[in-house]
């Protein structure tokens, strides 16, 4: 056991350096994981003076004009929301003012009687926009505007044919637009269970910007056949001779264990860094699994190859292949479930389906 220690260390040390270029391979999970971070605390908000014009403070029903609606809207959005952050101003002069002064890239002046004009469609010149001749602010955030407009006249719309529906019945329709709008969709599912208690579907978690754990997989799955490929020449070269001959398989096992063994460590901490960890017993348990299993299946393929070019030739296939076929980008087999039995041929995709 000794001698097998001895042989995995000196194979970590001479394998650091030719693991150099898979170690720049695994930094793409952690930069991008550090380039997301930083453009959410990096990035400016493109600050926009709003207001509406003045006129009637209250709409039908003593409810707030549309216009003030929009405005309120937009100013109420949180910092993280977008782009562009809207504040408040208390008259079009003072639009004005901001957007010479550059303390603001563009303003808008929303005017009285949008819900008529909307009513009308006679909307055309019912928002003045001041902006600078040296910025596009004002044609990028337009949308914003826009879209905010069109939310909340949808919504009056929404009311009006309700009312018209049901009458009086028909005092909860806005909350019940706010609720669907909140959703994100028309429909909510609830199930039921025989015992009667209720519960609704939970909102399914965000998913990662980057397939982090995919690119493990494969990262070190490659660097398994890579493994193989440099044991098979170690042996060409007689290094295993003076071993004795008994423990020449697992000499030849820790040699090839040894780049994997790196490459697990190196994915454990960009599994971490890039926050795609749950459990982490369980993700450790996971990996050192996962590597003995690619450690062992380089080593066979080795002995049936008996050349590292055939094995080297093979790391090509193998690595598309994963690419492809295994979950690693998209799932093909939720589109062409046939695909599920060529997926068997490659190791990646028992890891990933592990988690899920």
């Amino acid at each position: 056991m000794r001698r097998i220690g001895i042989w995995f260390f000196l194979s970590c040390k001479r394998h650091l350096c030719r693991l150099s270029f898979f170690l720049i391979l695994l930094l793409f999970p952690l930069g991008t994981f550090l380039i997301r971070n930083l453009q959410k605390d990096g990035e400016a908000s493109i600050r926009i003076a709003i207001c509406a014009e003045p006129g009637t403070e209250k709409g039908e029903k003593g409810l707030q004009a549309l216009e003030q609606e929009v405005v309120l809207a937009l100013t109420g959005r949180q910092a993280e929301d977008g782009l562009f952050q809207f504040y408040q101003c208390g008259s079009e002069q003072e639009v004005k003012d901001e957007v010479a002064s550059k303390r603001a890239e563009c303003g808008y002046v929303i005017l009285a009687g949008l819900l008529e004009r909307m009513d009308q469609k006679d909307f055309k010149r019912s928002i003045r926009v001041y902006s600078a001749p040296s910025t596009v602010a004002a044609r990028l955030s337009s949308e914003t505007v826009f879209a905010a407009m069109i939310e909340l006249y949808d919504r009056e719309l929404f009311c009006r044919y309700m009312e018209q529906k049901m009458g009086n019945e028909a005092l909860a329709a806005g909350d019940v637009y706010d609720k669907w709008k909140e959703n994100g969709s028309t429909f909510d599912f609830t199930y039921e269970f025989a015992g009667g208690q209720e519960t609704k579907a939970a909102a399914a978690s965000e998913p990662s910007v980057f397939p982090v754990r995919g690119i493990v997989a494969v990262y070190v799955f490659v660097i398994g056949l890579y493994g193989g490929a440099i044991g098979l020449a170690d042996e060409k070269k007689g290094m295993f001779l003076k071993v004795p001959y008994g423990s020449r398989i697992l000499c030849s096992l820790a040699g090839q264990a040894a780049p994997v063994c790196l490459g697990a460590v190196s994915g454990f901490a960009a599994l971490w860094t890039g926050n795609c960890m749950g459990n982490g017993a369980y993700e450790l348990a996971a990996l050192a699994g996962y590597s003995i299993s690619v450690t062992v299946f380089s080593w066979i393929l080795g002995r049936v190859c008996r050349s590292e070019e055939a094995v080297c030739c093979l790391i090509p296939f193998f690595l598309v292949g994963s690419l492809v076929f295994c979950p690693v980008f998209l799932d093909i087999r939720r589109y062409v479930p046939e695909f599920g039995m060529v997926e068997r041929l490659f190791l990646p995709g028992y890891y990933i389906r592990l988690f899920g």
